[in-house]
C-alpha cells in the first residue's frame, strides 16, 4: 500500500510539473521522489527507477528522450518552452522542470572540459552520456558531445561510463531491447580492424564481437581465446561480461581497446562509429563517446 500510494504521489507530481508548472517551481532544486542511500544495491537502484518512470509514463505519457549519465537515468520530456526531468541525485530519484533554452546552455557547457586532465571525473561529471528518441515530444536539432578521444586511456574511460551506464540504464528505460554500436576503421587508415561491435542488453549484459573474417585464415584460436574471446560463429569472435555484472562494464571498455590496439590502429583518431541503433527503433545518440563519426 506505501509504495503504490507514494507512486501515485510521484505521477501527481510529475503531471503538475508538466501540466501546471509554477514560477516557483523552475527555480527550486529538484524534488527527490525516491530516497536512495549511497551504496545502494545496484539491482535495487534498476527497480527502483524502473517502478517511478512507469508510474511517471502511466500518467504523462512516454519521454521526449530516454538517456542517462554516469551519474543515473536523465529522462525528459521536452518542448521548446519547458523541459521536465527524471533523474538521479544525490538522494535519489527526483523530479524537476526547467526552462528549456536554460536547461540546455547549461548541459552544453557541461560538456566542455577545458583543463580535466581525469577522463573518469570528465565523463563521470558529464549531463548525459546517451538519449534515445522514440518520436514524442519536441526533441533538440542539436547536441553537444564529447570530443574524440586524446589517448587510449580516455577512450577506455569513455567506454567505460557508457557501458556501465548502459548495463544499469536500459533495462528500467528500453526492456528487453538491445542496444549497440560499432567501432570501425575510418577510411584510409590501414590496420586489420574490421569491426568491433558493443551491445547491451538486460538479457546479455555488455557483449563484444569482433570480426575476424578478412584475416587470411583467421586469427588462430589460441591466440584469441588468450587475449580473452570465448568464441567464434561465422568468422566473428564473441565474449560476454553478464557474469561480471556491474564490473563488465570496465573488462568489456579494457577488451575492447586492447583488440583496436592489437589490430593495429595507431590512435582513437583512426576509429569512427557505426549502426548506431536501438533493436526495436528510435533515433540513438552517443554524446558521452569518444569516437568521432
Amino acid at each position: 500500500m506505501g509504495e503504490k500510494s507514494s507512486l501515485v504521489g510521484v505521477a501527481d507530481l510529475a503531471e503538475r510539473l508538466h501540466h501546471r508548472p509554477s514560477a516557483r517551481d523552475f527555480e527550486r532544486p529538484p524534488i527527490t521522489v525516491r530516497d536512495q542511500s549511497k551504496g545502494f544495491p545496484a539491482e535495487r537502484r534498476k527497480a527502483v527507477a524502473r517502478e517511478v518512470l512507469g508510474a511517471v509514463i502511466g500518467r504523462i505519457g512516454p519521454p521526449t528522450l530516454y538517456g542517462g549519465a554516469a551519474t543515473g537515468p536523465v529522462v525528459r520530456w521536452r518542448s521548446e518552452e519547458q523541459t521536465v526531468l527524471l533523474d538521479r541525485g544525490a538522494q535519489g530519484m527526483q523530479l524537476s522542470v526547467r526552462h528549456t533554452a536554460e536547461l540546455e546552455s547549461q548541459e552544453a557547457a557541461g560538456f566542455e572540459r577545458g583543463e580535466c586532465a581525469d577522463p573518469a571525473a570528465y565523463y563521470g561529471r558529464l549531463p548525459y552520456l546517451w538519449l534515445l528518441y522514440r518520436g514524442s515530444g519536441s526533441p533538440p536539432l542539436t547536441l553537444p558531445a564529447v570530443e574524440t578521444a586524446p589517448d587510449w586511456h580516455w577512450l577506455e574511460e569513455s567506454l567505460t561510463a557508457l557501458l556501465g551506464a548502459w548495463w544499469e540504464q536500459l533495462p528500467a528505460q528500453i526492456g528487453q531491447d538491445t542496444a549497440g554500436f560499432n567501432i570501425v576503421p575510418r577510411s584510409g587508415q590501414e590496420s586489420a580492424l574490421e569491426t568491433v561491435s558493443v551491445l547491451c542488453s538486460e538479457a546479455e549484459g555488455v557483449m563484444l564481437l569482433v570480426d575476424d573474417r578478412e584475416v587470411p585464415g583467421g586469427t588462430p584460436d589460441a591466440v584469441m581465446e588468450a587475449r580473452g574471446w570465448r568464441g567464434r560463429i561465422m568468422g566473428w569472435w564473441q565474449r560476454d561480461f553478464y557474469d561480471l555484472g556491474a564490473e563488465g562494464a570496465g573488462a568489456a571498455a579494457r577488451m575492447a581497446v586492447q583488440e583496436l590496439r592489437l589490430r593495429g590502429v595507431p590512435s582513437p583518431d583512426g576509429l569512427g562509429v557505426g549502426e548506431v541503433r536501438c533493436e526495436d527503433g528510435g533515433l540513438l545518440v552517443l554524446p558521452g563517446l569518444a569516437i568521432g563519426t
